[in-house]
């Protein structure tokens, strides 16, 4: 059965994202620096399974057109668990026209025992506005792009689009459990893009997994691409300190930048861990 999904009754909230137009640093992260559901579409019930084969998870450019991943956990109503995944895609999609995102590391670290604090925060700005068009160009096979497992979702989308610069690079697998190479090798680069390698450790749902390496291949990029630091010592009086005195260190460091063209290759679940990597490009 092959769906193309034509609109979106409502929006999926994904936390910590905005539209993007033109983005500034936000007083987030200006202040860290500073001060130290679904409408349903048709479709037969998808394949469930234990194991994701190389074939269905690496998402290389196929025909004319692109591959894009979308996963959703498991609704009462099967019609609305394709639905949200396709949303999922779409917002993929959106992503990948071009995406501004930060990242930054908050540590303090002083000289009592439980003296030490450690934040990150990370924000995502894309056009949210445009996931309804980039949606309604996805065709999905719902008897051959969908797979169920661990309770969620998994679809293959195809959206007509190209890369900016073909990618010939294929993935090679290894074992029972089909482990990708560029796991335990990650390429430092592929047809001159940034490339990221990035895991995500099991989150209550499989879809919150998959999301969470997903950015995590953002921030990875970012991070190589443009980081700020700063070190700040402090001594102040304490009573309660031996010598009178205790001292404090600030430590952060932040990242931040645009990426166009960011793009998942492959994807891979250990079915062991039940970890979450994910191998991408972007141009920068």
């Amino acid at each position: 059965m092959l769906i193309t999904l034509r609109k979106l009754k409502s929006k999926v909230a994904v936390p910590k994202t905005e539209v993007l137009g033109q983005p500034q640093l936000s007083s987030l992260f200006l202040a860290v620096l500073l001060c130290a559901s679904c409408a349903g579409t048709p479709a037969s019930s998808p394949a469930s399974t234990s194991l994701i084969s190389p074939s269905f998870s690496h998402s290389l450019p196929a025909g004319n057109g692109l591959v894009f991943i979308g996963v959703a956990g498991r609704r009462s109503d099967p019609k609305e668990t394709i639905q949200c995944a396709l949303e999922d895609a779409a917002r993929r999609v959106a992503i990948f026209q071009k995406v501004f995102g930060e990242y930054a590391v908050e540590s303090n670290i002083g000289s009592g025992l439980l003296d030490y604090v450690n934040n990150i925060y990370t924000s995502l700005y894309y056009d949210e506005g445009g996931i309804e068009q980039f949606a309604g160009t996805l065709r999905f096979n719902a008897d051959t792009d969908a797979i169920e497992l661990e309770n969620s979702l998994i679809i293959r989308a195809a959206y007509p689009g190209a890369l900016s610069v073909p990618v010939k690079y294929h993935p090679t697998y290894s074992g029972a459990d089909k482990r990708p190479g560029w796991v335990d090798t990650p390429p430092l680069e592929i047809e001159g893009y940034e490339t990221a390698v990035s895991h995500s450790a099991p989150y209550s749902s499989l879809s919150d997994t998959y999301t969470n390496s997903y950015h995590n291949a953002i921030f990875t990029i970012i991070r190589n691409i443009n980081t700020l630091s700063r070190t700040s010592d402090t001594t102040y009086q304490s009573t309660g300190s031996l010598f009178g005195y205790r001292s404090s260190s600030d430590n952060v460091m932040y990242s931040y930048g645009t990426l166009t063209g960011f793009y998942v290759l492959d994807t891979w679940l250990d079915p062991k861990t039940k970890w979450v990597w994910t191998l991408a490009i972007a141009k920068i």
